[in-house]
């Protein structure tokens, strides 16, 4: 494929020649087995090159076995991997004492900081002597993280970002006074910290998915900002379920896959399972595993239904997506979903899909691909979820008609990787011409 090409101003005759855009991508974790944001890099990374960019990148070094195992060797050769320090290690350990919110708002900031400031010292020596025109920093997607990346030398794009997800006001319960507390402080610091850090408020642009996020950017940022999804699906990667009409005895399959932590909704899910399995002839796959998997099954048993639910622990991608492909409905019960990587790989592989109407599923599902619960309470989302997943049990062509819906969407609106990866690389043109442009402006 034809490079991305650019002016070099330094030939050795003096004169301009094309030559491929050089782009420096700076993230925390980059993996196709660890949490979907961690993929994020590593789409750009492979499809950029792929575009004729030439990319480098810098992620810590807990990746590295995996990368090593799974990119050729040239590939590997472009990256740059920063170590832990015993610091980073205590912090770690020290973190798992506090719920779940704190550890990953407050202490995964604390850990990402640490290895942006070790990484600087790397970009600014790569940027040096690979002659890089821009730094991409593709995660982590929260829009009040703190990015290291300002006086490197080049222009800086940040994103896509997604943030400023809240539970529901019925759900408030969940987090204790301690833990709202904490945010609130971590909220109103993140902007000083951004002063004293001013990564983003010097970049070049800032890439957001949505209104609410841009609101949370940082006061005084100078970027220009742009809207594009931070999830993004492989089309090539997932296979297309194929619909049969079913069988009388044969049960319906739900299936569940994520994290067994209460923000995920698991434990409403199987209150709500509990009715669909009076009613209809149909099981539950549960996929993940988690601090709440005990109780969890505890209570599958006290409702008698644990002849019809299977937790199955965490699984590999590619198991996890071809239990979904056998399976008939996606269910995602969660009430404070930023985003939905999940949602869209199942999408591509044409499933309906049931889920919360809040947060990321709100924005990517429609009525053409699935079904949104409210959450106005505990007793209504349980309800809800329940009246969903009995009208797609008890209806095999309502349950094709959303999956062909489902694969439909997908593949718009910047959902697919390769039309995000070709408007991302239109931002990176754009953000270049108006530097040069600024560079040339009379003093």
């Amino acid at each position: 494929m034809t490079g991305v090409l650019m002016d070099n101003p330094t030939t050795s005759e003096g004169k301009p020649e094309k030559r491929s855009m050089r782009v420096l991508i700076v993230t925390e974790n980059v993996s196709l087995r660890m949490s979907g944001e961690t993929s994020v890099p590593l789409y750009y990374f492979n499809r950029l090159q792929a575009r004729g960019v030439d990319v480098w990148m810098i992620c810590h070094a807990r990746t590295r076995d995996e990368l090593r195992e799974t990119l050729p060797s040239e590939m590997v050769q472009k990256i740059s991997f920063v170590e832990d320090s015993l610091f980073q290690v205590l912090v770690y350990k020290f973190s798992h004492l506090f719920p779940y919110r704190i550890e990953d708002l407050i202490f995964g900031r604390i850990l990402h900081s640490i290895t942006q400031f070790q990484a600087r010292k790397i970009v600014k020596q790569l940027v040096k002597d690979q002659n890089i025109d821009l730094v991409f920093e593709p995660s982590p997607i929260s829009p009040r993280g703190l990015s290291f990346m300002y006086d490197i030398g080049v222009p800086t794009v940040i994103g896509p970002m997604c943030g400023g997800m809240d539970l529901p006001p019925a759900f408030k319960y969940m987090e204790s006074p301690f833990t709202q507390i904490s945010i609130n402080i971590g909220k109103y610091l993140s902007q000083f910290a951004n002063m004293l850090v001013p990564g983003k408020l010097r970049a070049n642009a800032l890439l957001v998915c949505n209104e609410r996020t841009e609101k949370l950017l940082p006061k005084g940022h100078r970027a220009k900002v742009y809207h594009l999804r931070e999830s993004g699906v492989d089309l090539t990667r997932w296979e297309t379920k194929q619909y049969h009409t079913p069988q009388p005895d044969q049960p319906v399959r739900f299936i569940f896959c994520g994290r067994l932590i209460d923000w995920k909704g698991a434990q409403f899910l199987i209150e709500a399972f509990k009715t669909v399995a009076e009613q209809t002839n149909s099981v539950l796959d549960i996929i993940g595993d988690g601090k709440l998997r005990g109780a969890l099954e505890a209570r599958v048993n006290e409702l008698g239904i644990q002849s019809r639910v299977k937790f199955h622990g965490r699984l590999a991608l590619e198991d996890c997506m071809e239990m979904i492909r056998s399976s008939d409905v996606y269910v995602m019960p969660s009430v404070r979903e930023c985003g939905g990587l999940a949602l869209l790989e199942t999408m591509a592989i044409g499933l309906p899909i049931v889920a919360t109407k809040w947060g990321g599923p709100a924005e990517y599902l429609n009525s053409t691909c699935g079904i949104l619960v409210e959450p106005g309470s505990k007793e209504q989302l349980i309800q809800g979820l329940a009246a969903a997943m009995i009208r797609l049990a008890e209806s095999p062509e309502l349950r094709r008609q959303l999956g062909e819906g489902a694969r439909q969407r997908v593949r718009t609106n910047y959902f697919d990787w390769d039309s995000k990866v070709d408007r991302t690389i239109e931002i990176f043109k754009e953000t270049l011409a108006e530097q040069q442009a600024k560079a040339t402006q009379p003093a």
